[in-house]
């Protein structure tokens, strides 16, 4: 039997002072350098590596020419927004290491929106190429700005040509659609509408959806399509669309009850503790590295690195803010009551589960009283 019990801070006060300045300003710069930390984990890196092999494979492809594309489909906030950010950043680094200046386009990331149209779409990734849709007066040449403006973006015609044309100058390697299950649309709640709780896609979903089929079909770019686990109904209702994708890309949750697979968990949890105290974000190392908290953190992630991580950009600057000196159980046992919980990451705070202590045995006289308890409900009966 199990009982809950908060784990007691250690240093710092159990809420935030609004006149401590000094703690504010350290969380602030801890929030900041958290959420920009990368440790590298044997599956990312896996995912990683096949999306830049597709993407050497593209390239070998003459543009115009069908390309396929690939789909990441796992479980909100698991890690695979990051992947994509990972991405973009590798390549840029890898850029200047080279001693060249990074293609800022090379990797263009977009994210669905509900309710998103062809034409939101198009002008989505126009304004990511930095087209404003203005002639440079003189030569006809496309000038860059800030979005797209003029009576002729109203025409989508225009716009998918004027992203094909810009895709091939700027040197546009790979088109990320984020968040595609926000394209497929959930039955809302009838007494007639039998199909309660299933998708469909809308009019616009639908065009939508064709389009990115056709850019696929055409070469216009390498494309990769991410989402959560409700994905799957979107290409459940777009089979042809999802047979151009291949088999999905997997980002599991870690089982913990693997020693290797929990060794990588434990790997995680040292690095991310190394790197917070090397970037300054706390001058002395954190719990994390502790076998009790890591056993507690598995539980409330359930194996998925992204979702630990997120646990920490939410427990460590709330323990700087309350003035402790670093990262302490009793910030993290915070941040799944207040985050984790609410998100239904975990239905419970397994910081606070304390065993109960076994029973004393009962003493002769409480046995006997027992029994003349037992006997005086059988008579009563």
């Amino acid at each position: 039997m199990t009982m809950f019990k908060k784990p007691k801070r250690v240093t710092g006060r159990a809420k935030p002072d609004p006149d401590d300045q000094f703690s504010r300003d350290r969380a602030e710069r801890a929030e900041e350098i958290v959420a920009n930390i990368w440790v590298d984990t044997k599956r990312q890196r896996a995912i990683l590596n096949d999306i830049r092999s597709y993407m050497r494979n593209a390239a070998k492809k003459r543009r115009g020419t069908p390309m396929g594309g690939l789909r990441l489909s796992q479980y909100s906030q698991a890690g695979k927004s990051a992947i994509a950010e990972r991405l973009i950043a590798e390549l840029e680094e890898e850029a200047i290491a080279a001693g060249a200046s990074p293609n800022r386009h090379r990797v263009v990331h977009i994210t669905i929106s509900s309710r998103m149209t062809l034409k939101m779409l198009f002008m989505d990734i126009l304004n990511r190429l930095a087209d404003d849709f203005l002639e440079e007066p003189g030569n006809g040449a496309l000038q860059f700005g800030a979005k797209i403006r003029g009576k002729s973006a109203d025409n989508v015609m225009v716009l998918e040509q004027r992203i094909e044309e810009w895709v091939a100058r700027l040197g546009v390697e790979l088109i990320i659609i984020d968040e595609v299950q926000l394209l497929a649309t959930k039955h809302e709640r009838s007494t007639t509408d039998l199909n309660y709780g299933s998708s469909f896609l809308t009019a616009d979903a639908l065009d939508v959806t064709k389009k990115l089929q056709s850019f696929i079909d055409r070469g216009v770019a390498p494309m990769l399509f991410i989402g959560d686990e409700t994905s799957e109904q979107f290409f459940k209702l777009n089979t042809q669309f999802a047979a151009r994708l291949g088999a999905p890309l997997k980002l599991n949750p870690l089982n913990v009850e693997k020693i290797a697979e929990r060794k990588q968990f434990m790997k995680f949890c040292t690095e991310y503790d190394e790197r917070v105290v090397k970037l300054g974000a706390v001058p002395v190392p954190t719990c994390l590295s502790e076998p009790a908290i890591l056993t507690r953190l598995i539980m409330a992630s359930g194996g998925h690195i992204g979702r630990a991580a997120r646990i920490i950009q939410v427990a460590l600057p709330a323990a700087l803010k309350r003035g402790a000196a670093t990262l302490e159980a009793y910030d993290l046992s915070n941040a799944v009551r207040d985050y984790a919980m609410d998100l239904g990451w975990v239905d419970h705070d397994p910081f606070s589960v304390v065993s109960m202590p076994a029973p004393e045995p009962a003493s002769p006289t409480s046995n006997t009283s027992a029994q003349n308890d037992n006997t005086e409900t059988t008579d009563a009966a």
